[in-house]
């Protein structure tokens, strides 16, 4: 004799393995991001982020940093360690030190307000 199953109990069923299949899944991101993904690497995600805000900040002329041209952000590089980051910006000539203790300066708030890191022990240099 065959079993009859309602409408019902296939939804229930159903629902229950993919329930099952996606607590399974969440599991195997959070353990293959918690052991590839470091503090550092997320720290250096958020000093990309903020370096970009900051030269379109520069850009429109906030804080009087007024220039005569056009920044580009060229992007960021790290060292083997992860503890000293340069920040790429052209034209290199037009970039003053006022704009790079700017860059700087807001890069450090950005992140710190963010992650709540403090990030004294990387090294930040714009235009190495």
């Amino acid at each position: 004799m065959l079993i009859k199953l309602n409408k019902g109990q296939i939804t229930l069923e159903f629902s229950i393995l993919f329930l099952a299949i996606l607590i399974m899944s969440l599991v195997t991101i959070n353990n293959f991001i918690s052991k590839n993904v470091s503090k550092d690497d997320l720290i250096i995600n958020q000093i990309d982020i903020a370096a970009k805000s900051a030269v379109i900040l520069i850009n429109s002329n906030y804080k009087g940093l007024h220039l005569n041209t056009t920044l580009i952000y060229g992007g960021i590089s790290w060292s083997e360690n992860k503890k000293d980051i340069y920040i790429y910006i052209s034209p290199k000539d037009l970039v003053s030190n006022d704009t790079k203790n700017f860059i700087i300066e807001y890069v450090k708030n950005y992140v710190y307000n963010t992650t709540k890191i403090n990030i004294s022990d990387y090294n930040i240099t714009i235009n190495p």
